[in-house]
């Protein structure tokens, strides 16, 4: 590896993050604790199903800390199927406070997912609140049960390290596989910290996050607002609807608000948004492309004090970049990513793992000590695509895959994957993964997905090669197929039965051009 440039010459980078180092090394269940005790009788969770205050959250939280500490070792590993809702919240927060190891799955995924990613996972045991429609090698202990136990003042069992594994959260994997991103302390808190401190939340805030506590950024949002003594609001777009979303955002008198800039479009849209979200001072979008034409009509609809905040992150990395977004207008197309955080040190790569010259597009590297663990594979935690820094003990390395370039007032321009990844809704989803389920179809030779459209709409259509077959027949079969492996993110608007895919005849490689112009794009 040639010595690389590490800071990204002439890049603009946020402001450190005060206390960072204390921050992370400080157990969750003490930062649990001094937000509870700000205002313990105020309201820490509301939603469509009820609401917890602070004290009984807490409460709550140390009772399943207790439980799954009498059943479960340290650091073992518990796959956390939980609904969005109050209670529920307060079971994850057990495990996560535990110190036991939280596989943080989404139970609105297709039972074939959750089958295989319990089977990846191989967890000690399942924590739910239901007994789970699925077959469950390891044991299944019930919320319901847990939180009937007696109150205690739940103290860690064994000796608490910021660096071991803390959660996992899967995102989709070029191997057809999801991967398990594994997460310890020190990387989650920092990420925390930073919502804390850049948002600047305090126990009057209401603070609602469109993403489910399955994500990582899900995860850091909601307990930087519990860290706060602040009010989560919870909301699930897909199962409530706009309609629904907006009402309760009215209700709770929502101040502070994340959201993919595609969901920011379905809400801000709707003739009650303005109504609905009159008491917001920040709103956060990020991840997928944005466009000065987006921030030009958010800014008509938001309060005018309201600020806008652009952030890009990952999984394995927690922030990348971020910036609250100037009041005059942007030069049209899609916004740069932000100023760099300086958690990360960074460097633009070319494809020889050289430096670029400034002003040149390169794939984004980073490291240091906030980047993730590994992968969590076969129940066990594996150094999957970080590398160990032999210079820097502690210090991990990792290829994002992402193509940016620095532009002449230094912001952080993200110029999209130089692998097949893509951002749907928000949703990293990696074609490999589809191909994969496609080609168990029986009769279904291979399979080809493409991803078309512009930066701020992407569709994804779906060739597959199936010799003799009836098409008509094959593609409802297909559908179903997908809809019970796949969230909907990750499923092609568009399929097409061929007998055979094109293929360059210089050497029999699938001709993508062909394809491309077969999908129409």
């Amino acid at each position: 590896m040639p010595n690389l440039a590490w800071g990204l010459p002439g890049a603009r980078w946020s402001a450190p993050l005060e206390g960072l180092e204390s921050f992370v090394e400080t157990p969750p269940i003490d930062l649990l604790r001094q937000g509870a005790a700000i205002d313990p009788v105020a309201t820490a969770i509301a939603g469509q199903a009820g609401a917890l205050d602070h004290a009984t959250l807490l409460r709550q939280s140390q009772q399943v800390a207790a439980a799954l500490a009498a059943r479960v070792p340290p650091g073992a590993a518990i796959a956390c199927l939980l609904p969005h809702r109050p209670d529920a919240i307060a079971g994850l927060l057990g495990c996560v406070i535990s110190g036991r190891v939280a596989l943080v799955l989404n139970p609105l995924d297709p039972p074939e997912r959750l089958r295989g990613l319990l089977a990846e996972a191989v967890p000690a045991a399942i924590l739910a609140a239901t007994p789970p429609e699925l077959p469950c090698a390891a044991p299944v202990l019930l919320l319901p049960d847990l939180l009937s136990g007696p109150v205690e003042d739940w103290r860690l069992d064994h000796a608490w390290s910021p660096d071991a594994p803390l959660t996992v959260h899967f995102t989709s994997g070029s191997t057809g596989r999801p991967k398990g991103i594994v997460l310890n302390a020190r990387g989650l808190l920092a990420r925390v910290l930073e919502v804390m401190q850049h948002w600047q939340l305090g126990p009057t805030d209401r603070v609602m996050v469109t993403s489910l506590p399955t994500t990582s950024s899900g995860m850091a949002f909601l307990l930087a607002t519990l860290f706060s003594g602040a009010r989560a609001v919870l909301t699930q777009l897909g199962l409530e609807g706009a309609r629904a979303v907006l009402r309760l955002a009215l209700r709770e008198g929502v101040t502070c608000a994340a959201a993919g800039p595609t969901l920011w479009r379905l809400l801000l849209q709707r003739e009650e948004a303005r109504a609905s979200f009159a008491t917001l001072r920040l709103q956060r979008s990020g991840n997928s492309p944005v466009l000065a034409e987006d921030v030009a009509a958010w800014r008509a609809v938001l309060p005018p004090g309201c600020a806008l905040q652009h952030t890009f992150a990952s999984t394995e990395a927690q922030v990348i970049a971020q910036w609250r977004l100037p009041l005059e207008p942007l030069p049209p197309g899609p916004i740069p990513a932000g100023h760099a955080e300086p958690i990360h040190e960074m460097a633009l790569l070319d494809p020889d793992g050289a430096p670029v010259p400034p002003g040149e597009a390169g794939e984004l590297t980073l490291r240091g000590p906030y980047l993730a663990l590994g992968e969590w594979q076969a129940g066990r935690l594996v150094p999957g695509r970080m590398a160990a820094e032999p210079d820097r003990p502690g210090w991990r390395r990792f290829h994002t895959g992402d193509l940016a370039r620095i532009l002449p007032d230094g912001l952080v321009q993200m110029l999209g994957r130089a692998d097949r990844q893509v951002k749907i809704n928000g949703v990293r989803v990696d074609p490999s993964e589809i191909e994969a389920i496609l080609r168990a179809e029986p009769g279904v030779t291979e399979a080809a997905v493409l991803a078309l459209g512009a930066a701020t709409r992407v569709t994804l259509h779906g060739f597959v090669a199936a010799p003799g077959q009836d098409a008509a027949a094959l593609l409802p079969a297909l559908r179903r197929r997908l809809a019970d492996a796949l969230p909907s993110p990750f499923r092609p608007s568009t399929l097409e039965v061929l007998p055979d895919l094109p293929r360059l005849p210089a050497n029999g490689k699938l001709d993508l051009v062909a394809l491309r112009r077969m999908a129409g794009g």
